[in-house]
């Protein structure tokens, strides 16, 4: 008695890897002239309308065209948060040693000292 052999996994994808290592989509269908273009025209040259899929493929484009602007404007306005915090971060520095207790005495003598003497090495 034989038995039949069932394969559950899908170990030969109909070249899929090979196509995904080229650059080139996953399946045969998914873009690409024979799926962009019309089937047919009409002799005086008009179009013709478009298909179903290819309607739900503009859709689908066009959905994810304006995604990818939407995160692109998040992104930027991510970079200016960033840089505005940097900014307001050196203020915060600034501002701490413009309110830092300034030296006398004895210690203002030593620094003005240092500094005369760094003046006159350079």
């Amino acid at each position: 008695q034989h038995g039949r052999c069932l394969s559950t996994s899908a170990h030969l994808c109909s070249g899929q890897t090979w196509r995904q290592s080229y650059g080139l989509p996953k399946g045969k269908t998914e873009y690409g002239p024979l799926t962009d273009l019309p089937d047919w025209t009409y002799a005086d040259g008009r179009p013709a309308p478009m298909g179903t899929r290819q309607l739900k493929r503009l859709k689908e484009r066009k959905e994810l065209a304006a995604r990818i602007v939407t995160l692109l404007e998040e992104v930027e306005e991510g970079k200016q948060v960033y840089v505005q915090n940097l900014q307001q971060e050196a203020e915060n520095v600034a501002e701490k040693e413009r309110r830092r207790l300034k030296p006398k005495g004895k210690q203002l003598l030593l620094q003005k000292s240092k500094q005369k003497h760094k003046n006159e090495t350079s």
